[in-house]
């Protein structure tokens, strides 16, 4: 179940089975039992019924083998009173502790919050906004590579991504294997400034193109989201100062990105580190010295697209006037690049892979987004010209493995161009009509599918059938799913069919999946919930000194099993009963999971993106919209003036105005395991000692404090 907990107003749903290895499902329904299986919701603190239900079967469909087919579902949603309650399954047992209480949507939205603020890059990360510090990071200018020897690392990486070039027959350009292969020589040869910006990962590179789809994803949600861009109360440094908290967290990216221009309008594909791949072994503020990679046509229409998004839009024009002029001009200057490469090279022959990312369809998308967004704001024929030749909505090519639709940057044009009129960036009348028409198509069918598939899951997840089908997963967060929905949502309707209620249900399936709703009853959500993930891929968490992750880092939902690791090599995936890979009865799907570091489960920040912008607006339609915030301080309290080895202490958390009562404390200290509880006792040992305590109200508010202290003999 949401470990965190419900909205009282809207569907509340949880799940009971369990998997039994070569025995299969626990059958709760059937065994032995004439009666339907009941369910309670009890009152936490006292153990009173305050709700009665019958579960129901809920059956998984898809799997080319049976799994989940026992599986069942309580359905509370009539149950309305706001508390701190626990279901309770008669002779199976109770579950963890969860709130129905309206302040939750805010928890989700400023959990995620606090995690795209961790991924901040060029600046510190301090107290009273996060117990996760460092120093400013990465500060120091980005060199421009060339040839030489102290360039070797960067070539080398450079002969790596690139040589699988030759296995798309549409890649004619040379390959990008040196910095002497770009087909666009770097223009600027001193340093550039690449302050700024977030974290692309659990590492410290920064990529294009996720910069720019990181910016679509939150700049869509404040146009047409309602009530996204009013929230000023996220709990980031600028929460309070009158202004939108998601728009300043665009901006922050969008004047990162703005950086990347070279001086004939291309923008550099990536910041890397100088010497190696990953900064593997230090905090952000010791990170390397870094340097930009080549220019590519995907990465410049890419940044074009994003820069414009933010130019046409009404709300960030509004709060950044001169910004958004100083960013159409570089959108500009990025298209009349766009257009010297083609004419000069051809479509395709301008063309030049890096990496996977902006490679799914080479720059095929990110051209037609750029199209469209320059279009949008300005109305120039031109633009509108590239844009109907290069955007087809309704061919089944822009969509990845030809069923995935609103895939990579088509995605972004097609949500754009549906939402333009709607977000106030054109008038209707300016827009092609059989385009739009194709583009809301998209959309709503997009949200039929993520719908679909959410029912077709035991446990409400969206994880498509035909990944199920290709005994496959990885790199799947719920939160896309929710995101898709969210978007479907903001379309009209017929009265009589209006599919959105069930949308929000299948939200919110996703959500709760992704918040312990599962059948590990892990949350996939750093900070939140009972049962929490320790080893996640992220350079701060692999490096600093505590043992739980920085909060508000999603994890991959759905894995095809345990990778490859630098101790164990592929024996923790080999000890799997039944195999992960038996071909009548494998491991199931949803149950795979284990608490060790898998790149499968590895986020990017458009994962964060895409489920602040769904989540932001799911607190929009609350009373929390309004709420005050500012983060403030707290005081660890019960630390003696000197403290002994082995002297017994016990601490609480106190933050002045506020009541801790209900908010769910964490501790940690040197040598001890983390404990969540409102106090904490531990005996430490003799030297320099500290304790750090981080508490999370019912509406997602958080408090840190963090105390050195030295224990004498």
């Amino acid at each position: 179940m949401n470990q965190t907990g419900y909205l009282p107003n809207f569907p509340k749903k949880a799940h009971v089975g369990y998997y039994l290895g070569s025995l299969g499902e626990v059958d709760l329904a059937s065994d032995g039992k004439t009666e339907p299986v009941q369910f309670q919701i009890i009152d936490a603190a006292s153990g009173k019924p305050a709700h009665t239900g019958t579960l129901a079967v809920r059956r998984d469909k898809g799997f080319p083998y049976d799994a989940y087919q026992r599986v069942l579902e309580a359905d509370f949603s009539d149950f309305k009173t706001e508390g701190d309650y626990k279901l309770l399954v008669p002779g199976l047992g109770a579950s963890s502790r969860f709130f129905i209480n309206e302040g939750v949507a805010a928890a989700f939205a400023r959990t995620y919050a606090l995690g795209i603020y961790h991924q901040r890059c060029g600046t510190a990360n301090d107290l009273p906004f996060t117990r996760y510090t460092h120093k400013e990071c990465h500060v120091a200018p980005a060199a421009v590579p060339d040839m030489s020897r102290k360039f070797e690392s960067a070539n080398e990486s450079l002969k790596k991504e690139t040589a699988n070039y030759k296995d798309n027959p549409r890649h004619t350009a040379p390959p990008l294997k040196s910095m002497a292969a770009s087909l666009y020589p770097f223009q600027n040869k001193g340093p550039v400034d690449v302050r700024g910006g977030h974290h692309d990962a659990g590492d410290y590179s920064k990529y294009t193109i996720n910069s720019a789809s990181f910016i679509h994803q939150l700049m869509l949600a404040v146009d047409v989201f309602p009530g996204v861009a009013e929230l000023d109360n996220l709990g980031i440094p600028e929460s309070g100062d009158g202004k939108s908290d998601v728009l300043q967290e665009i901006k922050w990216e969008a004047d990162f990105l703005a950086k990347m221009q070279d001086a004939d309008g291309g923008f550099y594909f990536l910041v890397y580190p100088l010497d190696r791949e990953y900064e593997i072994d230090v905090l952000p503020d010791k990170g390397d010295p870094q340097i930009v990679f080549p220019k590519t046509t995907a990465a410049t229409a890419a940044a074009t697209a994003a820069l414009a998004q933010c130019a046409s839009s009404p709300l960030f024009k509004k709060q950044f006037p001169e910004t958004t002029a100083a960013y159409l001009e570089k959108a500009r200057k990025g298209w009349a690049f766009l257009e010297r490469a083609i004419a000069k090279f051809g479509k395709d022959g301008a063309y030049q892979k890096i990496t996977h990312y902006g490679d799914e369809y080479m720059h095929d998308d990110e051209l037609a987004w750029a199209a469209c967004e320059l279009f949008l704001a300005t109305s120039e024929p031109q633009f509108e010209k590239r844009l109907s030749e290069w955007l087809k909505p309704a061919d089944p090519g822009t969509r990845k493995w030809g069923w995935l639709r609103l895939f990579d940057a088509y995605g972004c044009a097609i949500r754009s161009y549906a939402f333009a009129a709607r977000a106030g960036k054109i008038p209707r009348e300016k827009l092609d009509r059989l385009l739009l028409e194709q583009c809301e198509n998209e959309i709503i069918a997009t949200g039929e599918d993520q719908l679909r598939r959410a029912r077709d899951s035991a446990y409400g997840t969206s994880f498509a059938e035909e990944t199920k089908r290709a005994r496959s997963a990885g790199w799947y967060f719920s939160g896309d799913a929710a995101f898709d929905l969210a978007v479907a949502s903001q379309i009209d309707y017929p009265s009589k069919r209006d599919p959105r209620p069930k949308m929000m249900e299948a939200i919110l399936s996703n959500l709760n999946y992704e918040q312990g709703g599962n059948p590990v009853n892990i949350t996939y959500l750093t900070g939140l919930g009972t049962r929490r993930q320790r080893e996640i891929v992220h350079q701060y968490a692999q490096n600093d000194r505590r043992i739980l992750p920085l909060t508000g880092i999603p994890l991959g939902n759905i894995q095809a099993g345990m990778l490859w690791l630098h101790v164990y090599g592929k024996e923790p995936a080999e000890l799997s009963f039944p195999p992960d890979d038996d071909t009548p009865s494998p491991y199931p799907f949803y149950d795979r999971w284990g608490d060790t570091f898998n790149l499968s489960q590895e986020f990017v920040i458009l994962n964060q993106a895409r489920a602040l912008g769904y989540l932001a607006w799911l607190m929009a339609q609350t009373s929390f919209k309004t709420q005050p915030w500012k983060s403030a301080a707290a005081h660890i309290q019960g630390l003696p003036a000197t403290v002994a080895s082995q002297d017994k202490l016990t601490l609480e958390l106190s933050a002045p105005g506020m009541d801790l009562g209900s908010a769910r404390i964490v501790w940690e200290a040197a040598g001890q395991e983390p404990v969540l509880g409102k106090s904490f006792s531990f005996a430490p040992a003799k030297g320099q000692q500290w304790v750090e305590a981080e508490a999370q109200l019912v509406d997602g508010r958080r408090v840190f404090a963090v105390t050195n202290f030295p224990v004498m003999r």
